[in-house]
């Protein structure tokens, strides 16, 4: 039956991916990490040290010493880069009004989540309703922050699936915009990103992603899968390619992609929920 009700109530049934164990070594590198961080947040007198204090958890420095393979300097690094950037961003208290014009379409959207109980964001640039813009970048991080929200116990990682039916080369953003996503993804979000599911890629997106490339890192770029929804079995011969339904159950995929979610997206209303939802409302 069709519904305009966005899913953000994980399964019962999921199964969480936990990180491994830290080694006797890997344990040693976590202390001296915490023990610099505690170094570059603000003062304690600072109106935004509790927010500080409260990003850092010990999963937090776990994600960007994984990201930089135990490597401390790099990760050193890293999390500096991304304080400052959160300090001046302010990633997590970004007004929805500000948002706004890009999720009218629901062009992008969270919507149920796959079998590890991580949120799914869609992307679906073929119902691009603005110019190519800051407004984009801040309107995905919008949708990461509040994914990040809806996370359930145990989880740390989101689920994109990218649609581009009836996507053409104009509608498509531009490599800027594309490029500076894959950035703020890659160096403000670490270990974040499960996996990327390309669906409905037409024939131009290949040299696009081939010119987009050498900015996503290696790590990120094996988390790129891409579907065939008429050929789901294609997986077997070629590992870049995945079917959706191994990853995702049908009850919490939309029907477009093979689920049983006959989602309808109304702004008024999804944006009601998922404000509602995220404390925003």
């Amino acid at each position: 039956m069709p519904t305009n009700i966005p899913n953000f109530i994980p399964p019962e049934n999921f199964t969480p991916i936990l990180p491994p164990e830290l080694s006797v070594e890997q344990k040693e590198i976590f202390n001296e990490f915490s023990k610099y961080v505690d170094t570059i947040l603000l003062p304690e007198d600072d109106p935004l040290h509790q927010t500080e204090r409260s990003w850092v958890t010990d999963a937090c420095l776990k994600r960007y010493l994984r990201a930089s393979k135990w490597y401390l300097s790099e990760a050193k690094a890293r999390i500096k880069y991304t304080l400052e950037w959160r300090r001046e961003y302010k990633p997590a208290d970004i007004e929805p009004e500000r948002v706004e014009p890009e999720v009218v379409t629901g062009k992008m959207h969270i919507n149920g989540f796959d079998k590890h109980g991580r949120p799914i964001i869609y992307l679906r640039p073929g119902l691009e309703n603005t110019k190519a813009g800051p407004r984009q970048v801040l309107a995905v991080v919008f949708m990461f922050e509040s994914a990040i929200k809806l996370m359930p116990k145990d989880v740390e990682n989101v689920v994109i699936i990218v649609d581009f039916h009836e996507c053409s080369a104009r509608k498509s953003p531009g490599l800027g915009i594309a490029r500076e996503f894959m950035h703020v993804l890659g160096s403000h979000y670490p270990e974040r990103l499960a996996m990327s599911l390309v669906v409905n890629a037409p024939w131009y997106f290949w040299g696009f992603f081939k010119l987009i490339a050498p900015f996503i890192d290696p790590v990120t770029k094996n988390k790129i899968k891409f579907v065939d929804l008429e050929n789901p079995d294609r997986m077997k011969s070629d590992p870049q390619w995945a079917n959706i339904l191994d990853e995702i159950d049908r009850n919490q995929l939309e029907s477009e992609y093979g689920g049983d979610q006959e989602f309808v997206y109304n702004f008024e209303i999804y944006w009601d929920t998922l404000l509602k939802r995220i404390g925003k409302r």
